[in-house]
């Protein structure tokens, strides 16, 4: 057994006596052992669904006394109730920690603006501790506010020499249009920025390489969620490797009674081996994963994970199985890009919305054909106007986008 392993032997045999006095495990572990548990045994202890946080509430998972909690947060609740979340004060730098994780390796020379939003959301917050951590100045333009509105933020951008961003790949896109919308090019009129970093949303390669042609930069994805904190950073070489010394990340089928092959798609399963104040366990988050070993260039090894949405928004067509990141990487795929989407599903096939400032260059029986082609079912395109730019260059905050409407919502 490597260090590594033993570590998180050690680790999951604390959270699992640490769980036990909450009232969700108290309830939930009745039948199971209350010793000692050994982690590779952890497929015989029961799954935790969104549905069991639900009835539990605001307090079912919270192991800690109310005197050692820091924070709590919740999530933006797009797509259902939204998800809760304690901290106490080790959980945040823990969690700045695995930020730090990320491929940006922030210095103390970094000035880090940051675009998430302040208000019950906890990215904001991570990204301030893994700034804090390596030295690193922090400017915090929140989204979702009228306080700094999308000019406002290029302006500190600028004037600030801001050497990292990061917020919603959304944001990115979106800044980048407002820098063209007054004259200013993103790619070129802020020569101190360096990296960007972005959480929150879906982001496939495609849209990664779109928002690095935009800013002329790198940018790097981090994935989590707000019960968990991150669970994985990508590196210089794109890899997104799983912080394997806080998480056991299990690959399920979608019953959950399995685990599936390495490098196939299931449904993310986390056990949260170091978090203090909520921890969780077999946490099933109903987002589709894969994961399988990697040996990458930048020396890290373990496992490497690739997120392809959430499952409420999976689209079955006959015999095709479209997850959200198959619908992006087409859309982004396209030439240009456009700068807003929106896929409706239809009984007949998909129906895509499109905007861009550039939509002369689109030709739509092309874009029809070469969408149909990508995704494997039928696909109808509407070229509209989806954003509202007088609104972006004023003070009107910006709201989380929807970019795959199901037929049943």
């Amino acid at each position: 057994m490597t260090d590594m392993e033993q570590e998180r032997a050690r680790k999951f045999q604390e959270m699992y006596k640490r769980i036990q006095p909450s009232p969700l495990y108290k309830k939930k572990l009745a039948d199971n052992p209350t010793g000692e548990v050994a982690l590779d045994q952890i497929q015989s202890l029961p799954l935790t669904t969104k549905k069991d946080l639900r009835e539990a509430g605001i307090f079912g998972h919270l192991a800690v006394g109310r005197k050692e909690i820091a924070q709590y947060h919740e999530s933006t609740g797009t797509t259902g109730v939204p998800a809760a979340s304690w901290f106490t004060k080790e959980d945040m730098q823990v969690g700045g920690r695995q930020l730090k994780e990320c491929g940006v390796h922030l210095t103390a020379e970094d000035l880090v603006l940051i675009r998430f939003p302040y208000a019950l959301a906890l990215p904001a917050f991570l990204m301030q501790h893994a700034a804090w951590q390596t030295g690193a100045g922090v400017v915090p333009a929140s989204g979702r506010t009228v306080v700094t509105p999308y000019p406002r933020v290029l302006s500190l951008l600028k004037d600030l020499s801001v050497t990292v961003m990061a917020g919603l790949p959304r944001e990115m896109e979106l800044l980048a249009e407002v820098a063209r919308l007054i004259g200013a090019n993103p790619s070129k009129d802020f020569p101190a920025l360096r990296a960007i970093c972005v959480a929150g949303e879906l982001m496939g390669d495609n849209r990664r390489r779109h928002i690095e042609k935009l800013w002329n930069v790198p940018v790097f994805n981090m994935y989590g969620s707000t019960e968990t904190a991150n669970i994985a950073t990508m590196c210089e070489y794109g890899n997104m490797h799983i912080v394997e010394e806080d998480f056991f990340v299990e690959v399920l089928n979608e019953d959950g009674t399995d685990s599936v092959a390495n490098g196939e798609r299931g449904f993310a399963t986390i056990t949260t081996l170091s978090h203090q104040a909520s921890p969780l366990l077999r946490y099933f988050n109903e987002d589709i994963i894969s994961v399988e070993p990697i040996t990458c260039k930048c020396g890290r090894t373990g496992a490497k994970l690739v997120h392809y949405g959430r499952s409420k928004e999976r689209i079955y067509y006959q015999n095709t199985v479209l997850d959200s990141k198959d619908i992006q990487e087409a859309v982004y795929s396209l030439s240009p890009a456009p700068d807003a989407w929106k896929v409706i599903e239809q009984e007949a096939g998909l129906h895509v919305l499109l905007d861009s400032h550039h939509s002369e260059n689109w030709a739509k029986e092309e874009i029809c054909s070469f969408l149909s082609s990508q995704l494997k079912v039928p696909v109808t395109v509407e070229v509209t106007e989806m954003m509202d730019r007088s609104a972006l260059i004023d003070n009107t905050p910006s709201t989380k986008p929807v970019y795959i409407q199901k037929r049943n919502d």
